[in-house]
């Protein structure tokens, strides 16, 4: 006999959103993401005190559409949704094969264990593509299994013209002045703050993305 389905399996992913706070539609996005709150970011919470860092202004934590209740709300039950014990099976159902996805719009990597399960999401949803962006180079440096190849980490450096993180394969940063050699530089600005058909942040062959500064 075929074992029966779990009720996860069997969970309607309007439902599994709703479980694990909802996904977040940002405009500039080509596709859906899980926004937490930026003011529980651990290493951007230290950056945001320092002047020249990428997160010394965070457009996440008192910008825009971030400041609305609604928003607020959101990223809290998304937070608190992170230590459910099903909270992979319920991410998996609730991304239901989109083809892009993006982690953090705001916020960041809570923990290892946080990590440890978005790999898993990852692993769960091959049809799908995702990226990271982040600024916990030590919880990324510490995790010791595979990172799937439909998963794209890039660890971002923490100052503004400063060089791409070190020891990493992929990264990001931000210029005003100075661009890395050999950066894919991000074409937002120039197409209305929009994605558009660019997909860089994703691919594995960009080694290193570089953002204006704004």
């Amino acid at each position: 006999d075929r074992p029966k389905q779990t009720k996860v399996n069997q969970m309607k992913v309007s439902e599994a959103r709703a479980n694990v706070g909802g996904l977040s539609n940002p405009s500039k996005m080509p596709c859906k993401s899980y926004g937490l709150p930026a003011q529980a970011c651990k290493v951007g919470g230290k950056l945001r005190k320092v002047t020249g860092s990428t997160c010394e202004h965070c457009y996440a934590y008192d910008r825009g559409m971030y400041v609305m209740p609604v928003v607020k709300q959101a990223q809290a039950r998304r937070l608190e949704s992170i230590e459910r014990a099903d909270w992979v099976e319920r991410m998996t159902t609730a991304i239901n094969k989109t083809k892009y996805f993006r982690w953090h719009d705001s916020g960041d990597l809570q923990s290892a264990s946080h990590f440890a399960k978005i790999v898993q999401v990852a692993r769960n949803t091959p049809a799908t593509r995702h990226w990271i962006p982040t600024r916990e180079a030590q919880i990324v440096a510490s995790y010791t299994g595979e990172i799937p190849s439909n998963l794209m980490v890039r660890v971002s450096a923490p100052m503004i013209d400063g060089p791409p993180p070190k020891r990493f394969t992929h990264t990001s940063t931000v210029h005003d002045k100075t661009i890395p050699v050999n950066s894919h530089i991000c074409p937002a600005p120039l197409q209305n703050g929009e994605c558009g058909d660019c997909r860089a942040c994703w691919d594995s062959a960009i080694i290193n993305v570089s953002y204006h500064n704004h």
